[in-house]
């Protein structure tokens, strides 16, 4: 939608032309706020919200950005830094472990999420030991230790990350049956598998595809508590030398792979390795459900907690 021809679509929502020129509207009059002001002004006059009830204002940000660039509104200047940011260089990240055991040594292997006095940690830790480094997600996401049971005690043995589905894959989007409007719509129902990372040192036969399997019956129902739905597909993309082998022990299924580019790469031009994308069905009607309409708002809260300044 780059003219932003009324109706277009954000993710779940519909804009009209009336909606859009609330949109112009109340960024003139609320010129003299910040951008997150404006965005979080927006929402609650669109009454946007995620299923959740929280007002949707990383998606209100990031569509009047467009919009200026468009020429179609005109903001303030970004004062600083958007975004808070926590440094993860005050962390040291978790030290690795010698772990060498059978996987039946070491259960109940399970997933906790990551409280909010270790983020930084989790941070750190998933920056110095994950191949690809870390950055930050956007919007909807969902940290986990995974810990293990070594003896008399618990030991956190790798991490894992949820977050946001990539924007626009071609053989992903083939496989569902989706067209661009389709993606435009529901692409929110779908979780990325954006970071898996036993930690270095542990050592133990099937322990990556054992935490595949406890993600399914832990992942949904902590996404629908803290976002108010469950997702309906799980996607990640493995890159070589990395052969997904604990993907494919887990039951995940190869469709494709991606283009060579970075989410970002609006021009086609940055040249990234290919990965291979591999998803998850958590329904068998999983089809039906991703093109059913958004869950009614179960609560009325601010964005996420501690994301804008």
């Amino acid at each position: 939608m780059p003219d932003y021809h009324t109706p277009f679509w954000v993710g779940d929502r519909e804009f009209s032309a009336e909606d859009l020129a609330t949109i112009q509207n109340m960024a003139y009059r609320c010129r003299r706020f910040s951008r997150s002001e404006i965005a979080a002004t927006i929402c609650e006059t669109l009454a946007w919200k995620s299923p959740n009830g929280r007002l949707k204002i990383t998606a209100c940000y990031e569509l009047l950005t467009k919009l200026e660039r468009e020429g179609l509104v005109q903001l303030p200047a970004v004062q600083g830094s958007a975004r808070r940011v926590n440094s993860d260089t005050e962390a040291e990240p978790l030290s690795a472990l010698s772990l060498e055991a059978p996987l039946a040594g070491l259960r109940p292997v399970t997933l906790e999420p990551v409280p909010s006095d270790q983020l930084r940690i989790w941070n750190a830790t998933m920056a110095a030991y994950h191949p690809l480094g870390y950055r930050r997600p956007v919007g909807a996401h969902q940290r986990y230790w995974i810990q293990a049971q070594q003896g008399a005690q618990r030991v956190t043995v790798g991490a894992l990350l949820f977050g946001a589905a990539a924007k626009a894959v071609e053989d992903r989007d083939s496989w569902i049956g989706w067209t661009a409007r389709d993606r435009s719509r529901y692409r929110w129902r779908i979780v990325n598998n954006n970071r898996f990372l036993i930690l270095p040192g542990v050592h133990v036969p099937h322990l990556a595809s054992h935490v595949l399997g406890r993600v399914l019956r832990r992942m949904p129902q902590d996404w629908l508590r803290r976002y108010g739905y469950r997702p309906v597909l799980l996607e990640t993309f493995v890159e070589a030398p990395w052969e997904g082998t604990c993907y494919r022990a887990a039951n995940w299924i190869p469709v494709g792979v991606t283009a060579g580019r970075g989410r970002q790469d609006r021009y086609n031009k940055a040249e990234l390795p290919k990965k291979v994308i591999w998803m998850y069905p958590l329904h068998r009607q999983w089809r039906r459900l991703l093109l059913e309409p958004a869950p009614e708002p179960i609560s009325d809260e601010d964005d996420e907690e501690g994301f804008w300044s």
